[in-house]
């Protein structure tokens, strides 16, 4: 039986969310690829029905991958009140996942039920690169936690990670994780790489923008003319299934 964390369905139903986090040691979140829907939810309940249905079935319960879900708190000027993301240990694994599903009566079912829930607004895929903190500390892996999401443009990845790591690692702080991923393709959102920082409420997100914290003067000097922000988002998560 596959363990899923949520809140009340009355807190489901008031948040309307579906987000995939992240969660294990940063070796082996380094390089993991994963899949992201943008959904424009209208019965959020059925979502978490559809979802809970799968996981339980005889190809859900066969999956390695790791499922979260999350309501956008803010998200520009995108209908999708939802996100679905997708973390898989390794590329083999998501070939294998995705091979399953495609044969699969089980997936099948799964997405004509999601359809009479939710409609796709973009789809994407990328990698994990690196991780800051301890993504297992219960600030990190509990409900409600929020997700400050960072689209970015990228013309040197590796200056950028380098700076990125440096300015992420002098400012931890207990329970706060932060992970730098690439993107292969999300639809017509031009970035090619992402910064996701993890903290325990929306309050405590707005009390420790980078833009306050030491360093980040520096950290602008090593990326301005590599970097472009094309885009911010803020999700709090609802509920994750496990392998």
């Amino acid at each position: 039986m596959k363990e899923r964390t949520t809140h009340t369905v009355d807190a489901v139903l008031k948040f309307l969310f579906i987000t995939l986090a992240v969660a294990s040691t940063q070796l082996t979140y380094a390089q993991q690829p994963f899949q992201t829907y943008d959904m424009i939810v209208s019965d959020p309940a059925g979502v978490v029905a559809a979802l809970d249905k799968y996981q339980a079935s005889p190809t859900g319960e066969q999956s390695t991958a790791t499922v979260i879900l999350s309501q956008y708190l803010a998200n520009g000027e995108s209908l999708a009140t939802h996100q679905i993301l997708v973390v898989y240990p390794s590329n083999q694994e998501m070939d294998l996942n995705l091979m399953r599903n495609a044969t699969s009566a089980d997936w099948a079912q799964f997405l004509n039920e999601m359809q009479d829930s939710a409609t796709v607004e973009a789809e994407g895929i990328g990698q994990i690169l690196a991780m800051v903190g301890d993504p297992n500390d219960p600030v990190a892996t509990a409900m409600g936690r929020t997700n400050v999401i960072y689209q970015l443009n990228v013309d040197d990845p590796a200056t950028y990670a380098a700076a990125w790591s440096d300015f992420a690692g002098a400012n931890l702080q207990a329970g706060n994780v932060s992970y730098l991923s690439s993107v292969l393709a999300y639809g017509t959102n031009p970035g090619t790489h992402v910064v996701n920082n993890v903290y325990s409420s929306p309050g405590e997100a707005l009390s420790n923008q980078p833009q306050s914290m030491e360093g980040f003067d520096v950290f602008l000097q090593r990326v301005s003319s590599i970097r472009a922000v094309v885009g911010r988002v803020v999700t709090t998560v609802v509920g994750e299934w496990r392998p």
